[in-house]
């Protein structure tokens, strides 16, 4: 049977020294004194050898069989199991949970590319040239971004594997130069002066529901995810106060009221088919709201906007419009609520410049309404 590290604890001295067997030669000692101490039992050249590992609790059992691996392979004799890439990537999950909000892609991305093809394989067996060749048919899917992301999370693993004592060292510090560095995509978006007739293409294919979204979304600038969940408690006199669990920084982001924005969250209220629902855009449950990809589909399946505007866009489209009017930099950041400045300077400078954010958002939203005014005035006489 092997030992666990519950029996290991519980071993008692005894009057005369012994020692309990784990796997592959691999035995744990006791002393009279109660010191207890990892030995490995091989034969070599005729004779029995006990070769003296080192002491418990400095060295722990999983430890001890890693050792008694690595010298095993320096004899040239068949090496017990060890620590495999699954027990690494398992250690990496309890470190990382609820740590990193992208937690949940990044293990299903590892899961899927790397545990399920080396996951039993044993950690130092796995060289650079074993993960070049796992990743090499990914990259040529044009998935280099992905390559990127596993690359990353893997030394990152092997690192902690390293501090864990699994391995003396990271074999896959340098692989990274390897693959091509992904080129950078950024998400389309039309320039804020083409406003007025993206506007004007909304108000003639956009049903209500989408309508009323893509304003609400293009005046209060936040992430798709983040205008979804609005709830309609969060919204009083002066402002919308988004929780910072609901904010991709974490951190609590208010959204100054206008009278153009007062007017969206009441044309949102009127639409709402359902009543009970907590969610300013509710789906059909009444605990849910609607999926955060709602306009960015919409958008996605009008060939007008295809490939030259997504959800997110039109972010990048108010915030351009700040920096060619003079908004100064940390407002505008605020406004899309960015974090600005180093930890120090985050320390100290606690403030939202709300303030300031009213001023800035009260010319935005007049853009808004210019350009929707325009558009009903082309509506209404397209000859002209």
């Amino acid at each position: 049977m092997k030992l666990t590290s519950k029996q290991i604890k519980g071993l008692k001295p005894q009057e005369k020294r012994y020692q309990i067997t784990d796997e592959g030669g691999l035995a744990l000692r006791v002393q009279t004194s109660g010191v207890k101490s990892w030995v490995l039992r091989i034969s070599q050249n005729g004779r029995v050898l006990d070769l003296t590992l080192g002491h418990w609790p400095e060295i722990t059992l999983m430890q001890a069989r890693v050792l008694a691996r690595q010298k095993k392979k320096e004899l040239e004799l068949e090496p017990p199991k060890s620590f495999t890439v699954k027990d690494a990537f398992k250690f990496w999950c309890s470190k990382k949970k609820g740590r990193i909000k992208s937690y949940p892609d990044e293990k299903r991305r590892l899961e899927n590319y790397i545990i399920s093809k080396i996951g039993s394989r044993q950690l130092d067996t796995i060289t650079p040239p074993v993960l070049i060749k796992l990743l090499e048919p990914v990259e040529k899917e044009g998935k280099q971004s992905t390559v990127k992301r596993l690359l990353m999370r893997v030394r990152e693993i092997f690192d902690m594997s390293v501090n864990a004592g699994y391995l003396h060292s990271n074999p896959l510090t340098k692989i990274t130069k390897v693959f091509a560095v992904p080129t950078v995509k950024h998400m389309p978006a039309v320039d804020w002066k083409e406003l007025p007739i993206v506007v004007s293409q909304i108000e003639s294919l956009a049903p209500e529901k989408y309508r009323v979204l893509f304003y609400f979304s293009l005046a209060t600038l936040l992430r798709p995810g983040e205008v979804v969940s609005i709830r309609l408690d969060w919204i009083n006199e002066e402002s919308i106060t988004i929780p910072a669990e609901f904010m991709k920084m974490k951190r609590v982001h208010r959204i100054p009221l206008t009278p153009y924005l007062i007017s969206l969250i009441n044309e949102a209220k009127k639409i709402r088919k359902n009543k009970r629902s907590p969610f300013l855009f509710p789906a059909s449950n009444a605990n849910k709201p609607i999926s955060s990809q709602a306009l960015a589909k919409w958008l996605h399946g009008q060939e007008v906007f295809r490939d030259r505007l997504v959800a997110h866009g039109l972010r990048s489209i108010g915030r351009s419009w700040f920096a060619d009017n003079d908004v100064p930099f940390e407002v505008a950041e605020a406004c899309l609520a960015h974090v600005v400045g180093s930890q120090v300077v985050r320390a100290y400078q606690r403030g939202d410049y709300f303030a300031s954010r009213s001023k800035v958002m009260l010319s935005w939203h007049a853009y808004i309404m210019q350009c929707a005014q325009c558009a009903q005035i082309f509506k209404e006489n397209p000859e002209k």
